[in-house]
């Protein structure tokens, strides 16, 4: 946020007056007894986007576009785009024959933005899951490839690793596809792990100063320990965590070849009977998961998809949405997070989880949606000392509010998004 600018054209609006004087009484206890310093010190947290089929592409409306550009330029410094799929092409249809022409437009587009890009590396061209080369068939994107082939993906990963250069994180994998044993009814932590040694060797070899992590895997969540079949001992109001997610990585801990940093993927809902508290007390899941891996390891935990439930259907562009998303970020930011990549940038109908903007499609897209401003306030704080950041949530409001030491935003269910203002109007 140009923060100079936008102090000083802000003219303070006539509900701000409003929110003042319904917060302050609040305000001023809670900041007595929640000073923003307190807690053991954290990491600091970057939060970027992972892009997806529809991104800010060059074939968008060039307005929409040009817009959707400067959302992504001044809240998203870090950006993930996939190998293979997800807005990028097979990179290799038949072997040796590369085509990476599409993944440069994704690398250039968020080079372009002046982010750091982050490459996951999945998913696995066809030949090198029984496919005959030459062909590819995107309903078999997420099958794991051939134990045979862990070689071949391992090389391809490295010739990306050589041809962008500016990539410096790469993840391995995506959300452990294809290695879910049906009859064990359990990840094959094993073979998963034997491709990513593949990977980062592969990857270390040609690229010493890359920083390479897994396992990606999902940590779901029940309502009951009786409704889980691989209850763990880690609970809440929330529901209790799948014993199993907690078993690979305590495997590839003990079993990977090295590593640069642990990513995850969660939701803050259950899997069989969605939330168990309000969506913005559910987000203390996520923390209780990044706690849960720091205690295990001493490497950064970078959250690789992050997700917040949200009380009934809610589109992508929807305000509290934003609220609750922004909620779980500050919760695993100061759970000792380094990283969080939000899925999906672009408003979509089909992936319902808190947008940047509107869709690029559209003459008019582009527009930044409210989680932007939210961003705002929060992602450089996060960075720095996330302990600087407070939120708030009154149920009997219903309102939610964030606030740093400079600036301050509020969520009502009748106002939506209000904000970013200087916290001295408060």
């Amino acid at each position: 946020m140009r923060r100079g600018a936008r102090a000083g054209e802000r003219r303070r609006p006539g509900w701000v007056g409003g929110i003042a004087l319904a917060l302050s009484g609040v305000v001023a206890a809670w900041t007595a007894t929640h000073p923003a310093t307190a807690g053991p010190p954290v990491p600091g947290m970057t939060i970027g986007v992972t892009h997806a089929q529809q991104s800010a592409d060059g074939w968008g409306e060039p307005g929409a576009v040009s817009r959707a550009r400067d959302v992504l330029a001044s809240v998203a410094p870090v950006q993930n785009q996939h190998l293979m799929g997800w807005g990028a092409l097979n990179p290799e249809p038949r072997p040796g024959d590369m085509e990476f022409a599409s993944l440069d437009r994704r690398i250039e587009a968020i080079t372009g933005t002046g982010a750091e890009p982050v490459l996951t590396l999945c998913c696995a061209p066809d030949w090198m899951k029984g496919g005959e080369p030459g062909t590819t068939d995107w309903d078999r994107l997420t099958t794991a490839p051939d134990p045979d082939h862990y070689d071949d993906f391992a090389r391809l990963a490295a010739a990306a690793a050589i041809r962008y250069p500016e990539v410096r994180r790469f993840i391995v994998w995506n959300e452990f596809k294809g290695f879910y044993d049906e009859e064990r009814n359990n990840w094959d932590v094993a073979a998963y792990t034997d491709l990513y040694n593949e990977v980062y060797r592969a990857v270390k070899e040609v690229r010493p100063d890359a920083l390479v992590g897994g396992p990606y895997v999902v940590f779901d969540i029940w309502s009951s320990r009786e409704e889980a079949s691989h209850p763990s001992a880690v609970e809440g109001r929330w529901g209790v965590l799948d014993q199993r997610a907690l078993d690979v990585v305590e495997y590839w801990l003990a079993h990977a070849e090295g590593a640069d940093f642990v990513a995850v993927d969660a939701s803050s809902g259950t899997r069989d009977d969605g939330l168990l508290t309000t969506d913005f007390e559910a987000t203390e899941a996520l923390g209780e998961v990044t706690r849960w891996v720091r205690s295990r390891t001493d490497l950064p935990v970078w959250w690789a998809e992050l997700y917040a439930t949200v009380d009934g259907e809610r589109p992508s562009s929807d305000a509290r949405r934003a609220a609750v998303m922004a909620q779980a970020l500050v919760t695993v930011a100061q759970a000792g997070a380094s990283g969080a990549l939000l899925w999906q940038p672009e408003a979509s109908e089909e992936v319902r989880t808190a947008a940047l903007f509107t869709p690029t499609a559209e003459a008019a897209g582009g527009r930044p949606l409210p989680l932007v401003a939210l961003l705002e306030v929060i992602g450089e704080e996060l960075r720095r000392d996330p302990r600087r950041v407070e939120t708030r949530w009154h149920p009997s409001g219903p309102m939610w509010t964030v606030r740093t030491p400079e600036w301050s935003a509020v969520w009502t269910p009748d106002g939506g998004v209000r904000g970013p203002f200087p916290t001295a109007v408060w």
